[in-house]
């Protein structure tokens, strides 16, 4: 194990442990593979919870980076035969308007290394006293899915959020988003096939999460832009409806 994961590791087994015995005791269970996909429910939604704050922060970063675009177009092709400094006017605006490249990439990185701690975790977990471990179609939740449906959910989940994110951002001119579908569609490709070989559990927590962040997505990102959008549109309808008005020649009266 990588020794930089074995403290996250270690809290998160202990984390995870605790939160199945509260599980059991509250729905009266034995361990089963029910009562580890409902604490692998409970534990996925407090991370997310946990890092709302961070998205939250991340969406304002990018819209306030949308708003200065224009700046960062017209710096671009000002530089554009000077590459660094390019960069340097580049990041002094960007500092001048509070935003953070990192910000904005940040929350959609924190899942990373808990997943990975947690492919650990469940190799710790004492699974002698788990009676049955079966869940829906798969026989055990700490063994690979044999019907490869965990692996197809775990691309969708990681596709669809990431997409309907693009769909919220607007388009740049200078094209630096024409490659963000084939960038989404490897993304989730990964975590599809890296799905085949993990834990039918280690799984369901990713694509729990993916569900959380399709939520999130939507009504942090896609409904303010879409909601923005429209009233672009009625502030242009509204302008044309004007200046047809004003474009429209007079009738003098007749005597």
């Amino acid at each position: 194990m990588m020794s930089f994961l074995q403290p996250i590791t270690n809290f998160l087994t202990v984390i995870f442990e605790g939160m199945h015995k509260i599980i059991l005791n509250l729905f009266n269970m034995e361990p089963s593979g029910a009562s580890y996909i409902l604490t692998i429910a409970l534990f996925t939604l407090i991370i997310r919870l946990l890092i709302l704050p961070f998205n939250i922060k991340a969406n304002r970063s990018n819209a306030r980076m949308q708003e200065i675009q224009p700046e960062l177009n017209a710096i671009q092709k000002k530089y554009a035969n000077d590459p660094q400094k390019m960069q340097a006017e580049y990041s002094k605006c960007m500092k001048e308007n509070n935003v953070s490249m990192l910000g904005g990439c940040l929350p959609s990185l924190l899942p990373l290394p808990i997943l990975f701690a947690l492919y650990y975790v469940f190799l710790n977990i004492d699974k002698s006293s788990v009676i049955h471990p079966s869940f829906l179609w798969i026989p055990d939740v700490f063994e690979k899915d044999p019907y490869f449906i965990l692996p197809v959910l775990a691309f969708l989940s990681t596709y669809v959020p990431s997409l309907l994110l693009t769909k919220s951002m607007p388009k740049n001119e200078n094209g630096p988003q024409m490659n963000m579908g084939s960038m989404n569609l490897m993304m989730a490709g990964m975590m599809g096939i890296m799905a085949i070989n993990f834990k039918s559990i280690l799984v369901i927590y990713w694509i729990i999460g993916g569900i959380i962040q399709l939520v999130q997505t939507y009504f942090l990102n896609y409904m303010p832009a879409k909601k923005k959008m429209q009233a672009k549109e009625e502030e242009a309808k509204l302008k044309a409806v004007v200046n047809a008005k004003k474009a429209t020649p007079k009738t003098k009266k007749k005597n």
